[in-house]
């Protein structure tokens, strides 16, 4: 019994860490799914329309919310803020399910719901950012912020001013490079190009220059 426990502690752990912000609210994942069931495959007619629901849907429901708040932002929220983002999602499912719309119109007004969303969101994120960017702001910050990759509350930090108000990018390599890892970048490979191209030039030129001289020597004899 009590390694049937563990098993399920784990899973349970390994499947939070797939939420992200929105995803970290029950009642939200709850209403993306019960508007999938509703929608899908009811009111889509067509196998095609039927799968891209199905895709934005999925998404909704999956690591989209999670990635865009992680990539574009530093993926951290105040909870009242993100709890009126969280009414707004159910409030717009509700009102999909309600309505008549079938097919490629549906299907236009569920890219629409997830466009409004990531609208709504960005404006919590980006309201936490600004706060943390700011040296004299955030050193006052003390009200605990969700922390939209694990789903847990944690305290306000400061951010590093190179990773404010920027794109994704520098956020995203994070993910992937170790803190001490050398990170290679575009600007470097061009950088090395173009010195080879410039050795073999020069390198082209001196043979070039040196099998001239030897004909030239031969030509005098």
């Amino acid at each position: 019994m009590p390694l049937a426990w563990a098993l399920l502690l784990l899973l349970g752990l390994s499947a939070r860490r797939d939420w992200g912000c929105l995803q970290c609210d029950n009642s939200v994942r709850e209403a993306l799914k019960q508007l999938r069931l509703a929608l899908i495959p009811s009111r889509f007619q067509q196998g095609q329309l039927q799968a891209r629901a199905q895709v934005v849907l999925r998404g909704m429901e999956g690591p989209f919310f999670r990635d865009y708040a992680l990539n574009a932002f530093v993926g951290r929220v105040g909870i009242d803020r993100l709890d009126l983002v969280a009414s707004f999602v159910k409030n717009q499912t509700s009102n999909l399910m309600a309505n008549s719309l079938r097919d490629e119109p549906l299907l236009d007004e569920l890219v629409t719901l997830r466009e409004r969303v990531i609208k709504e969101l960005k404006k919590v994120l980006r309201s936490y950012e600004l706060k943390a960017c700011d040296p004299k702001i955030c050193r006052l910050l003390k009200e605990e912020v969700l922390d939209c990759l694990h789903c847990q509350m944690i305290s306000p930090k400061c951010i590093r001013e190179k990773y404010c108000f920027i794109d994704g990018q520098p956020r995203m390599d994070l993910q992937y490079h170790k803190k001490n890892e050398f990170q290679w970048s575009p600007g470097l490979t061009g950088s090395i190009i173009s010195v080879c191209l410039a050795v073999l030039a020069f390198g082209i030129i001196v043979a070039s220059a040196i099998t001239y001289r030897r004909n030239r020597k031969l030509l005098l004899q």
